[in-house]
């Protein structure tokens, strides 16, 4: 499905029906990353309708030329979700720039937002000071059949949503967003709904430090860092990751019934 923002036609896909949930994907990656890593723990809950989003540069999504800078994307898909869901309330999931581009969206429809999942989440709009190691090795399982086949998720899941991507595009806005200055968190008070945060202790593309700084802002958050996880902490910890996602669920329908 398609909807035109602005000058750019903005590719989704909707699962299921019931309350609306929108998750965002990585810096270069298309929803596939998303929806194969989300839609076997959804498919067995009731009452949720998933709105998977091809962000502008990936995937089938098409880029306007009114779109030139991050912030230029970040209020495209502002627009978007705006669009989709009208005045509604949702709950926002969003992995790596998913999950900078969800904090936006909470920052301008705060009070629309019920909860957030940040994966491996960007934190920082200045790209230069990211605390992260970028030389530190994701620790492998001594069980070659269990690697084998986190390798190939990997490979399948995450490089294989990249194929539509127009890296031109993507590597023009990381040069721009080096000096961005967009501002995240900025909401008066705090951000009072249920949010799990979920970080890899071998991340070498957003670490995991940055993340913990937020925390204030998020005092219903669930805060973790995973071991023998880098910047994939959906394939590489899969039952910790599904545990993790269940437990959220469960907390943003329990919220739903006070």
């Amino acid at each position: 499905m398609k909807v035109k923002i602005g000058n750019s036609n903005i590719n989704y896909e909707v699962k299921g029906e019931g309350r609306t949930a929108i998750f965002f994907s990585g810096f270069e990656n298309d929803m596939t990353a998303m929806i194969k890593s989300l839609e076997p723990i959804f498919e067995s809950k009731q009452n949720w309708k998933r709105i998977y989003v091809d962000h502008i540069g990936v995937g089938d999504t098409e880029i306007g030329n009114d779109v030139d800078s991050v912030e230029d994307v970040l209020n495209t898909m502002l627009a978007f979700v705006d669009e989709i869901v009208g005045t509604e309330n949702f709950v926002l999931g969003g992995y790596s720039f998913g999950g900078f581009l969800s904090r936006y969206i909470i920052g301008k429809r705060f009070d629309q937002v019920d909860g957030v999942l940040l994966l491996t989440p960007l934190i920082k709009n200045d790209m230069m000071n990211i605390d992260v190691d970028r030389n530190v090795q994701t620790i492998k399982y001594v069980d070659s059949t269990i690697q084998g086949e986190i390798d190939r998720r990997i490979q399948e899941d995450l490089v294989g949503a990249m194929q539509k991507t127009n890296m031109d595009f993507m590597m023009g806005l990381y040069e721009k967003n080096l000096n961005t200055k967009v501002e995240l968190d900025k909401f008066n008070g705090v951000f009072n709904k249920p949010t799990l945060i979920i970080t890899g202790r071998q991340d070498e593309t957003v670490g995991y430090k940055d993340a913990f700084s937020i925390l204030d802002k998020y005092p219903r958050a669930t805060y973790i860092t995973l071991d023998k996880c880098g910047h994939a902490a959906q394939f590489q910890q899969v039952d910790i990751y599904k545990q993790l996602i269940t437990e959220w669920i469960y907390r943003l329908e329990e919220e739903q019934s006070r």
